[in-house]
C-alpha cells in the first residue's frame, strides 16, 4: 500500500519533533486501525520516545490512491484512544 503525506503532515512532524520513520513505521505496521463516522481511517501504534510511551496516531483517507495522511500528532494520552478487543 502506498502512502502520499500532506503538507499539514510535514509541518506536524517538525513542530512536534518526531521523525517520518516513526510515522511510516505506523502506516505499515499499525497496532491498531480504527475507522471515524466519516470513513477516514486512524492508524496508531505505542511508541516508546525518551523513555515515556506515546501513542501516535495518523489520520488515512483511504478513498483515493495513494492514500492520503491527513493529520498526524502523538499523545500520552493512550488509554482515551486505545480500543480493546
Amino acid at each position: 500500500m502506498s502512502f502520499e503525506l500532506s503538507t499539514h503532515v510535514y509541518g506536524r512532524l517538525e513542530l512536534r519533533k518526531f521523525s517520518e520513520e516513526d510515522l511510516l513505521r505506523v502506516l505499515n505496521s499499525p497496532e491498531q486501525v480504527l475507522t471515524q463516522a466519516d470513513g477516514t481511517k486512524v492508524y496508531q501504534s505505542r511508541l516508546t520516545i525518551n523513555g515515556k510511551v506515546y501513542l501516535l496516531r495518523e489520520f488515512v483517507n483511504d478513498a483515493v490512491e495513494p492514500n492520503r495522511v491527513k493529520s498526524v500528532y502523538r499523545t500520552s494520552q493512550i488509554k482515551k484512544y486505545w480500543r480493546s478487543s
